[in-house]
């Protein structure tokens, strides 16, 4: 594998962990990218894989001489520890992520670039479009449900600055300026996927550190990747994981134990079920096709009502052990 060092203007960081088939497609997607192959590198992080993914990368490089590709093996297991090595080891400028399951459009990279001309921006990011790959859609599967498979859209049609935690980029999908990194530390580690435990906050809580940093974050719509959708995810009890997950990463991003705190995310926690609940039930009176999407939102804020309390209650068994800010 290729380990020129130059400098260039952007790394693009994919890690990877156990899809050696489907991260083929999206390093050949990368491969292709109209910015031209000598303004990037490509840092691919694997995660313990036990497929054949040393091999893929290995081909790949040998077929694409002239981009600068490089391989890592990351032994603590976890999406926040894969990226976080990608970071030690980048040498662009601008980072930008992939995950291996989201192959970009021809122009991602050329667009995500141009975003940072404007030295104020800190962080960007695109749409995720769904690709289910001709399979089948569930009927229960067309609304805002499509968030849980990492689907992610907003409907601004032109650069857009964003300061909404729900606006905020995907980590399959953004793009950060070194000095982000630099200055704030890397992405906590208690707040990524890990195995069977599906948490998901780590991307968008280094975004929101970014912007309360001073720096701007933007929406590109047209930095598009396509995340493929596989066959097991298209079960109702594949989204009950993610939705706990995601539950259970709101409740680590706002521990604290002092008392006026806690009462307040409990009071919030209940006041927000109360509304999803009436919601629900508005939904199925009037028989909403989709009815199910508000269930699931009252589903996982009503989550997080057992979830503070265990925290509060068995805080050893509840947080995950590095609770931490990587490279701080």
């Amino acid at each position: 594998m290729s380990n020129r060092i130059r400098e260039v203007d952007a790394t693009v960081i994919v890690p990877t962990y156990n899809r050696a088939q489907v991260l083929r497609r999206c390093l050949d997607a990368v491969a292709c990218q109209s910015a031209g192959r000598r303004r990037f590198e490509l840092v691919v992080v694997d995660n313990n894989s036990s497929d054949e993914t040393p091999q893929v990368v290995a081909g790949f490089a040998e077929a694409n001489p002239e981009l600068s590709v490089r391989y890592f093996r990351e032994l603590k297991q976890g999406a926040s520890h894969a990226r976080n090595r990608g970071i030690s080891e980048a040498r662009g400028g601008i980072l930008c992520f992939l995950d291996d399951d989201s192959p970009p459009d021809p122009n991602w990279l050329e667009t995500l670039l141009g975003a940072f001309d404007d030295a104020t921006v800190g962080c960007a990011g695109g749409p995720s479009v769904l690709d289910y790959q001709g399979q089948e859609r569930p009927p229960w599967l067309y609304g805002d449900l499509q968030g849980l498979l990492s689907g992610y859209g907003l409907p601004y049609r032109t650069p857009t600055a964003v300061t909404a935690f729900a606006e905020f980029p995907l980590g399959c999908n953004v793009a950060f300026r070194r000095e982000v990194f630099d200055r704030l530390g890397c992405l906590r580690t208690d707040l990524d996927r890990c195995g069977g435990d599906v948490l998901a906050a780590g991307d968008t809580e280094m975004i929101d550190r970014a912007r309360k940093a001073g720096w701007q974050v933007l929406y590109l719509p047209d930095a598009k990747v396509n995340h493929l959708v596989e066959p097991s995810r298209l079960a109702k009890s594949h989204l009950y994981r993610v939705g706990a997950g995601l539950a259970k990463s709101h409740i680590i991003l706002t521990s604290d134990r002092r008392a006026p705190k806690v009462l307040r995310f409990f009071l919030s926690d209940m006041w927000y079920a109360t509304r999803m609940f009436f919601a629900l039930v508005a939904a199925l009176v009037s028989r909403k096709q989709l009815w199910f999407d508000d269930y699931m939102r009252f589903w996982m804020v009503g989550m997080r009502i057992p979830l503070r309390l265990r925290s509060l209650l068995m805080p050893t068994s509840f947080f995950p052990p590095a609770r931490r800010l990587e490279g701080n």
